[in-house]
C-alpha cells in the first residue's frame, strides 16, 4: 500500500501581522444592511452580488463583510464564538444611540476597562455579538 505524503511546507514569514477583514454573516441582508450602514454609519465601498457588500473603515486599510441568506444560529452572551471589536471616539455615545434604537446590548453602561478605554457588546439583527472599545 503506498504511503501519501503531505505536500512540503512552504518556508517563508508566516507570522500573522494583523486582521484584514471581518466578516458577518446573517440571514436577512437587507435588514443587516440598513443595521450596519443606517443605524452604525459604514460606508458600502463595493457590492459583492445581491446579497453581499464591503463596508470600509475611514481612513484604514480593512473593513466589513457583509454577506446574506444565511442560516442563523443560537448565539448567547457566555457561548463560543468568534467577534471582532469596532473602535469608536466614544463607546458611550455608540451605547446610547443603539439603546435608543432598541438593540440589545450586553453590558448597561459600557465597562471600564482601564485607563481610557470603555467596552460594551451588542447583538446585530442576526444574533451575531459584535463587540466595541472607545473612550468614554
Amino acid at each position: 500500500m503506498e504511503q501519501e505524503h503531505a505536500p512540503a511546507l512552504q518556508t517563508g514569514d508566516a507570522t500573522i501581522t494583523g486582521v484584514s477583514i471581518a466578516s458577518v454573516y446573517v440571514d436577512d441582508f437587507a435588514k443587516a444592511y440598513e443595521f450596519y450602514n443606517g443605524l452604525l454609519g459604514l460606508k458600502k465601498k463595493y457590492d459583492m452580488g445581491e446579497q453581499a457588500c464591503y463596508f470600509e473603515f475611514e481612513g484604514k486599510e480593512w473593513g466589513l463583510y457583509l454577506e446574506g441568506g444565511n442560516t442563523p444560529s443560537q448565539i448567547a452572551e457566555n457561548s463560543a464564538r468568534a467577534s471582532f471589536m469596532l473602535s469608536v471616539p466614544s463607546s458611550a455615545a455608540l451605547h446610547t444611540r443603539l439603546v435608543a434604537a432598541g438593540v440589545r446590548c450586553v453590558q448597561n453602561p459600557p465597562q471600564h476597562m482601564g485607563g481610557g478605554d470603555y467596552w460594551f457588546q451588542f447583538f446585530d439583527p442576526a444574533g451575531n455579538i459584535i463587540e466595541v472599545l472607545g473612550g468614554e
